[in-house]
């Protein structure tokens, strides 16, 4: 028995394709957060082809899962996915100007945003 020439090319096309990394943008807190003793960051996650991806968090260099919330998977008009992440520290963790850092890795691609207070300062 021989497959059929089309089983191969779709297999071929398949494997050989590379997916797009997704889109993360990386948003400070907010001014009334500063006011209280705790802060969040947003991690905002666009253009992931598959309807998962794994976020991490780490500040200083340290990974962090305490204080952290992922929600789910929403599809785009584009038929891509998005999602959000959630990470809440102290205020005085983000006043230190350690670096916050959000990375995402989705069907084989990553990318990853950074930002410490300094960052944000006019």
């Amino acid at each position: 028995y021989q497959p059929p020439a089309v089983f191969f090319l779709f297999f071929s096309l398949c494997s050989d394709s590379t997916l797009p990394a997704p889109a993360v943008t990386l948003f400070p807190p907010s001014s009334e957060d500063l006011q209280s003793r705790q802060v969040t960051l947003v991690c905002l996650v666009q253009d992931v082809s598959v309807g998962f991806a794994d976020v991490r968090w780490t500040v200083g260099g340290s990974p962090v899962t305490s204080g952290v919330f992922t929600g789910p998977a929403e599809q785009q008009p584009n038929k891509k996915f998005r999602m959000s992440s959630y990470l809440t520290t102290q205020t005085s963790e983000w006043s230190s100007d350690k670096e916050f850092s959000c990375e995402v890795s989705a069907a084989g691609t990553s990318a990853s945003k950074k930002m410490k207070k300094s960052d944000c300062s006019a």
